[in-house]
């Protein structure tokens, strides 16, 4: 039998097990020996200097997340300032912050100064606070109450399609579907969305809350203002007549039952309040 010569360059499996095995242990030993010479004041220092790093990265976001939440509380706040209205001329274009100032305008511009009705100058009186605006024929009353009042609850679940009730307004003592509405056409209505609700503090808003009627809260004010309007014509309602009245108001997160007790208990409420 011929041995097989090994060639010079050949290495073999044990040999290189041992190879590797003596590289590893030498920089395992050289590592000890290399954190041996470091002092343990060193690394206490170390660690001590990371941490406070890391602490005042904490603090400092919790300092940017606070001034967050106060802007946001502030910003929430400003929920009945109108903005700054602009009344057109139909003629040239000028813009005016006031009708007044659009009037004299007109008559030295082009002389007679036309009807309020004839310039699409609407009066509201929204929760208690008369406002005077000017709109175009198309302009719908959700978007007019969202954009120019700041009154944000008014939702558009639909899509404009007056099929979720999530923009119930109480207009002139009634529910209506803002969506479905021209502001045009209700100069000098009187209107209340959930804003005004919640600030007369009337006690649907607690019994909401404590009844937990909603999850998204995304449909709930629309569900305020026609629980509202009910109570306000009927201050002891059936629970057929408060299934009946809210019968439009559609809600994804499926509460419905909750309304139910919650307007009961208001009514209960009033009741007593009297």
């Amino acid at each position: 039998m011929v041995e097989k010569k090994k060639k010079s360059g050949d290495i073999s499996r044990r040999e290189f097990l041992k190879d590797a095995g003596l590289l590893i242990g030498g920089t395992a030993i050289g590592s000890t020996v290399l954190l041996a010479g470091c002092s343990e004041e060193t690394a206490t220092e170390t660690v001590t200097q990371t941490q406070t790093q890391t602490d005042t990265k904490t603090v400092t976001q919790i300092q940017e997340q606070t001034t967050t939440v106060t802007s946001t509380q502030q910003v929430g706040t400003v929920t009945e300032t109108q903005t700054e209205s602009r009344f057109i001329c139909p003629i040239d274009g000028v813009e005016f912050n006031s009708l007044a100032g659009l009037q004299v305008h007109f008559e030295a511009e082009h002389g007679e100064v036309p009807s309020t009705a004839a310039l699409n100058v609407v009066r509201f009186t929204v929760n208690g606070h008369r406002r005077e605006l000017q709109v175009k024929p198309y302009d719908v009353l959700n978007e007019v109450l969202r954009d120019q009042f700041g009154l944000t609850s008014i939702k558009d679940m639909c899509t404009g399609q007056g099929a979720c009730g999530s923009c119930s307004v109480i207009v002139d003592s009634r529910p209506i579907l803002s969506c479905m509405a021209l502001a045009i056409h209700y100069d000098g209505s009187v209107m209340e969305t959930s804003e005004g609700i919640s600030d007369a503090n009337h006690p649907l808003i607690g019994s909401y809350i404590k009844n937990y009627c909603m999850q998204c809260g995304y449909c709930t004010p629309g569900f305020v203002v026609t629980a509202k309007a009910l109570l306000d014509r009927n201050p002891n309602p059936t629970e057929e007549e408060i299934r009946d009245a809210l019968g439009g108001n559609l809600c994804r997160c499926g509460t419905y039952l909750q309304h139910i007790i919650a307007v009961r208990e208001a009514a209960a409420i009033i009741e007593e309040g009297k």
